[in-house]
């Protein structure tokens, strides 16, 4: 089977269940409702439910164009950007949370839905470094090995990370350590400094602008997954889709994919 269509059968299931679950979540988030004291309409336009929700849209509508931009691409550098993208849907868990605390449910619930959530974010981490490997001109790029270890790693630190007692403002049990925090700026780090080597092997400033672009994303995606004000979310989703606007353009006008 040709490259292009292994990888856009992984893009399609990855993105059908992105559909299912933000289907799975607006049904929960209905069927929750029921019984709470708040209309779902109320609930709908609380902080810790619209600003997710706005991820997850997103998430698939970025995915959605992105596929149409890049249809006949072969390379791997849009899989681990849609894989990113696709990892953005994982905010409506934070919704969940967020109801449950209102339904006085045991913080067990809490607890492991905060690990998938932190998952989501590793993972979305991860892909953006694999992305930035995947520009470096080498002739070996062991794609396969790096979806592997994405997966494998984000799943363990999501496993084994301490959660923090106390829920934050955005109802999810952070990590009570500053080593996850400090590994997410060391990777986010890395990935700043490959492509900047990027750079300097090929002398063309493009891979520049996708080191600010990238950064652009990274400051965004943390804003929504951190926030429950609608300024800094707006904010968060300025820096999100300018960021992703830049990567996909400087993407094609490097390779000239179409």
């Amino acid at each position: 089977m040709p490259v292009l269509n292994k990888r856009n059968i992984v893009i399609s299931c990855f993105s059908l269940l992105s559909i299912f679950c933000m289907l799975g979540f607006i049904t929960f988030l209905l069927f929750l409702s029921s019984d709470l004291p708040q209309t779902f309409m109320e609930l709908l336009v609380h902080p810790n439910i619209l600003i997710p929700l706005s991820s997850i849209l997103f998430s698939f509508f970025s995915v959605y164009f992105i596929k149409k931009f890049f249809i006949r691409n072969t390379r791997a550098e849009v899989f681990f950007f849609v894989i990113f993208l696709l990892s953005l849907s994982f905010d409506g868990v934070r919704s969940i949370i967020f109801i449950f605390q209102l339904l006085v449910k045991p913080d067990i619930y809490s607890v492991y839905l905060s690990r998938i959530l932190i998952f989501g974010k590793m993972m979305g981490v991860f892909s953006l470094l694999c992305f930035s490997m995947m520009n470096i001109e080498t002739e070996y790029k062991p794609f396969a090995t790096l979806c592997s270890f994405a997966l494998i790693i984000s799943f363990f630190i999501a496993a084994i990370v301490p959660l923090s007692p106390v829920r934050a403002a955005s109802s999810v049990y952070l990590p009570g350590q500053m080593i996850f925090r400090n590994s997410i700026i060391l990777l986010m780090f890395i990935i700043i400094l490959t492509l900047i080597f990027n750079y300097l092997q090929n002398r063309n400033w493009e891979y520049l602008n996708l080191a600010v672009s990238i950064l652009l994303i990274f400051i965004g995606s943390w804003i929504l997954f951190f926030t429950i004000s609608y300024l800094w979310a707006f904010l968060g989703m300025c820096f999100l889709t300018t960021g992703t606007i830049f990567v996909t353009y400087r993407i094609h006008k490097l390779y000239l994919w179409y």
